[in-house]
């Protein structure tokens, strides 16, 4: 339940029923007044267009970031000064205030901060318009629903300061998770290892050395006793040869699993779809080469969820040629040049390291990760 008062879906629709009452009202009190036919239909096609906007704003419809996006939030603007233009009543500014809340998500604080003079500036110059001849009246309109438009204002920035810092939290726990399924198979690996040099150094030697004395055993006994002795000596060279396939058992290097360490990473990120394709993915033994990877895969979709419009990202491992083959590619579409910051360049370090090369590029479906790592770099 919580989770459905307080998602962004439930405060998009909210908006878009709030537009609806103002509208239905605005329309009831024109009519009560008196106003001709004309005057109702031109303003409930205005207030329709402005609900309509709104709606395929917030909608699913409407890639995020897009250029669309941008031309419905300004055409609501015109719309606005329209209705402002049209109609005295003070109530109207709630279509302004609606206004200021997608400010509020589209654009950065200081962006925001400008919109908000600017809608509280052409509410106040409507009402004094309106009220000419009782000014009083339009500066107290202009006052009181100016402050509505601050409160407002100041409820989507700390509502969208409260969201980024739960997207953050994800993501660090992601990261936490992630790494805590590397770290836990390297435990396990070396675990095994040291199991496996503490009974070859122990239990090996002792054996090798009782079989020496039982074969020196076999040599100076006479019968009856010989017979025991070569049984003995037998159980105890059976015994060494299970020791050592079980030590070289245990020294066989369980693969990491990197693709469990990736589901983690990529669990419940916020308004994008990943797909993996680990089909040809190569078994990959060292942890350094796995974590350097994940780090890869990690900073690639930090940078998506960042600075991209994208909705979907397609992760490929695999190898060819002798080396390992990481791809990630969004669907963000052209855009600017790549600058490459602490991550990209991190990532790059990273790789060098271990003798691979890092390359990325804007093509035409979005951003793209590039990674190759030679095998050797795995032994």
């Amino acid at each position: 339940m919580n989770t459905v008062i307080h998602s962004e879906n439930a405060l998009s629709w909210t908006g878009a029923v709030v537009l609806a009452l103002v509208s239905a009202l605005t329309l009831y009190l024109l009519a009560d007044q008196g106003s001709s036919s004309t005057e109702l239909t031109i303003t409930g096609l205005l207030l329709a267009m402005q609900c309509a906007a709104f709606v395929a704003l917030v909608g699913p419809w409407v890639p995020k970031k897009s250029a669309l996006q941008q031309a419905l939030f300004w055409a609501q603007a015109i719309i606005i000064l329209l209705v402002y233009s049209r109609i005295d009543s003070g109530f109207i500014a709630i279509l302004g205030i609606v206004w200021i809340v997608q400010a509020g998500e589209l654009f950065t604080p200081r962006t925001a901060n400008w919109l908000l003079a600017a809608a509280i500036s052409a509410f106040a110059l409507s009402q004094m318009l309106h009220w000419q001849d009782q000014p009083m009246d339009g500066l107290s309109n202009a006052l009181t629903l100016g402050l509505f438009h601050v409160f407002a204002a100041v409820v989507t920035h700390r509502f969208r300061r409260e969201q980024a810092l739960r997207e953050e939290s994800a993501a660090l726990n992601r990261e936490l998770l992630a790494t805590r399924e590397l770290l836990s198979q390297h435990s396990r690996q070396s675990e095994r290892l040291r199991i496996a040099r503490n009974l070859h150094d122990l239990l090996g030697h002792h054996l090798t050395a009782l079989i020496l004395q039982l074969e020196v055993a076999s040599h100076v006994v006479d019968d009856p006793g010989r017979e025991r002795v070569e049984q003995s000596l037998a159980l105890a060279k059976l015994l060494l040869s299970d020791l050592r396939t079980a030590v070289s058992e245990l020294r066989d290097e369980d693969a990491i699993d990197l693709p469990e360490a990736v589901a983690r990473l990529t669990t419940d990120l916020p308004n994008l779809h990943i797909e993996t394709d680990f089909h040809d993915a190569p078994v990959i033994n060292d942890i350094e080469v796995a974590e350097t990877l994940l780090r890869c895969i990690q900073e690639a979709l930090t940078n998506v969820l960042r600075h991209s419009k994208a909705a979907q990202c397609r992760i490929v491992l695999a190898e060819h040629y002798n080396q390992y083959f990481l791809t990630v590619q969004d669907d963000g579409g052209p855009s600017h040049q790549v600058k490459p910051g602490n991550g990209l360049t991190g990532i790059r370090e990273r790789v060098s390291s271990l003798g691979g090369e890092a390359q990325w590029d804007q093509n035409r479906e979005g951003f793209r990760l590039q990674v190759r790592i030679p095998v050797e770099a795995d032994s």
